[in-house]
């Protein structure tokens, strides 16, 4: 009845314009003067004369001929409603467990142990639903405390949407989490950075998710496809794009709510450390007008392909500000979580969670700094307004870029091959940060070729990567 109720009051707009200066000629009045005019005609009438002078047309000729209706809002929103619903599904609440030890006062050698327990979500990337493992992607933050025990919490439990109401699929009694036995899935830590604010975790051998209906953001049968067809391929999304937020909003399960991007690109700075406040990291981040709130951290926020444009990790909660969001874009996360994924499956799978663990990630260092030369925004063939920076090498300190790049360059085009001769990357220059978040694709052993103008003319230069060429990134 709510498909009915929302065609009607639509229909009933679209007649009221579409007769506004039309004669309506009735028995009980003239031209409609008096008000009595067509008082009780139905869209059905009107229907029925129509089909009458049309040999029997159907209501949607109708809807469509003189109604300019094709059923294309309807049957986009069922399209939508459909697509956030199966977002639901690959979404996970997560509660984490962190130990605090401090020495017992007046007591020798004696500790005191207690515990928090923190909110978050995440989105399952790829599943085997047969064998219970799955690979969520979440925001650092959520799975790190430095204050800690452990740093990294070795506590991490998922829920799924349908289980994950407190008080009911789990209990939180003090800082303890109880009578959740039959709806956690406990996962482990794959790979974290604090630099990026992204963790990718796995379960394994979950009796829940066997169960389960859960569903992956990819339907790609093994892991590294599944990690890079979850994201948008695109480094940066388009101002005006229609976006969902899915994520444990205030701790009270997993919930929907929609916004679109208002700002394609632009820098943050949000302190992750409990030990020292007066540091923070700087975030490359969007900004979206879908609501979120604390507890989103971690979750996905989808276009309406259902493909995740970013993951929320954080909002501008300053008096009068309102609808401010921030998610990590897509393609960082999608080189960041293939990064620790291979980091993971050359370390023999073994797990990084617990004390005195690094959790990071190896970037490649050209030594090179960069300027924005100039910028400008223009609208595409798509009426989208694209903005476009010069992007001039300012400095070089070293290898690998060294004897490839000097000062004055221009930074037009790029592109990374494997060793094997793989074409991994292949992008145009556009923005500063092109060409630095490129890069965590890169591995030891292979080539980025770089097309830049120099002295007014184009030419390309060749670097290939060494393990001396790598910097670990916490």
């Amino acid at each position: 009845m709510k498909k009915i109720l929302i065609l009607l009051a639509t229909l009933t707009l679209s007649v009221s314009m579409l007769f506004a200066g039309c004669s309506l000629t009735g028995a009980d009045g003239i031209n409609g003067r008096d008000g009595k005019d067509g008082q009780n005609v139905t869209i059905d009438d009107l229907y029925n004369k129509y089909a009458s002078e049309h040999e029997g047309a159907t209501f949607d000729e109708f809807l469509k001929e003189y109604l300019s209706y094709d059923g294309s809002e309807l049957n986009n929103a069922a399209s939508l409603r459909a697509t956030i619903n199966r977002s639901l599904m690959s979404g996970v609440s997560i509660l984490t467990r962190f130990s605090y030890s401090t020495r017992r006062p007046g007591v020798f050698g004696s500790t005191l142990t207690t515990y928090k327990v923190y909110t978050g979500s995440g989105a399952i990337l790829w599943m085997d639903k047969t064998a219970g493992d799955a690979y969520v992607v979440t925001n650092c933050h959520v799975i790190y405390d430095d204050s800690s025990d452990t740093t990294y919490c070795d506590d991490i439990r998922l829920y799924l949407y349908g289980q994950d109401t407190s008080g009911v699929n789990y209990v939180l009694s003090g800082n303890d989490i109880t009578k959740d036995e039959n709806y956690r899935m406990q996962a482990e830590i794959v790979g974290a950075s604090a630099n990026y604010d992204i963790a990718l975790l796995k379960i394994t051998d979950s009796t829940v998710l066997k169960r389960s209906d859960a569903v992956a953001v990819s339907n790609k049968t093994t892991v590294a496809e599944a990690l890079n067809d979850s994201f948008v391929q695109s480094d940066c999304s388009v101002v005006g794009e229609t976006v969902y937020a899915v994520g444990n909003a205030s701790g009270e399960g997993m919930s929907a709510s929609n916004g679109i991007v208002s700002k394609d690109s632009e820098i943050i700075e949000v302190g992750l450390s409990d030990v020292d406040e007066t540091s923070a990291y700087s975030y490359r981040v969007l900004r979206t007008t879908a609501p979120i709130n604390h507890g989103n951290s971690g979750g996905a926020l989808f276009n309406t392909e259902g493909k995740i444009v970013g993951v929320v990790n954080a909002k501008d909660e300053g008096e009068e500000i309102d609808n401010m969001g921030y998610a990590l874009p897509a393609n960082t996360v999608r080189r960041l979580v293939v990064s620790m994924y291979d980091s993971y499956v050359a370390n023999g799978n073994k797990h990084i969670n617990g004390s005195g663990t690094k959790c990071g990630i190896n970037k490649v260092l050209l030594n090179i700094t960069t300027t924005v030369a100039d910028s400008y925004a223009r609208l595409n063939e798509d009426r989208v307004a694209v903005i476009t920076e010069l992007i001039r090498v300012s400095s070089v300190s070293g290898r690998p870029a060294s004897g490839a790049l000097q000062a004055g360059d221009i930074l037009v085009s790029a592109k990374l091959t494997s060793a094997s001769g793989t074409l991994k990357e292949d992008i145009i220059v556009t923005r500063n940060y092109s060409l630095s978040e490129m890069l965590i694709s890169a591995r030891v052993g292979d080539t980025l070729t770089l097309t830049i103008e120099r002295d007014k003319a184009e030419s390309e230069v060749s670097i290939e990567f060494e393990s001396s060429h790598f910097k670990y990134y916490e």
